[in-house]
């Protein structure tokens, strides 16, 4: 294994540390609105529950989630290419993972999409 990029997400270039960086400040953000609405807003989940169907009836919300989850995504698998890039620095396998971990956010981003529409699509009891 070579050593030159032993240093975390220095093997994603600029660009892919540039993104994690800002996706991360988001998540912040994004995380905060969530547990602030999970725990301290509301603290009982069937509440909770509910709030979140009214909520994904709201066009504005449900934004906020689909955009919250592919950021989630992003982050989360961006950090996993950083993490085999340490692994396994051939130009073949960095290929490979790039392009696995690109078909694993695409198809995990259509599907979270219409689960949440089809959730926002649910009476709201």
């Amino acid at each position: 294994m070579n050593n030159k990029n032993s240093s975390g997400l220095k093997g994603l270039g600029p660009l892919g540390w540039l993104l994690q960086v800002i996706t991360g400040v988001f998540l912040i953000f994004f995380l905060g609105i969530h547990l602030y609405l999970a725990n301290i807003d509301f603290g009982h989940p069937i509440r909770f529950f509910t709030a979140v169907l009214e909520n994904l009836h709201n066009g504005y919300w449900l934004a906020f989630y689909i955009v919250f989850t592919y950021i989630v995504l992003y982050h989360g698998l961006n950090g996993v290419r950083g993490i085999l890039y340490d692994r396994f620095d051939s130009q073949k396998s960095r290929a490979l993972i790039k392009y696995s971990l690109s078909v694993l956010y695409v198809v995990t981003a259509i599907y979270e999409t219409l689960l949440a529409l089809a959730v926002s699509r649910i009476a709201i009891p």
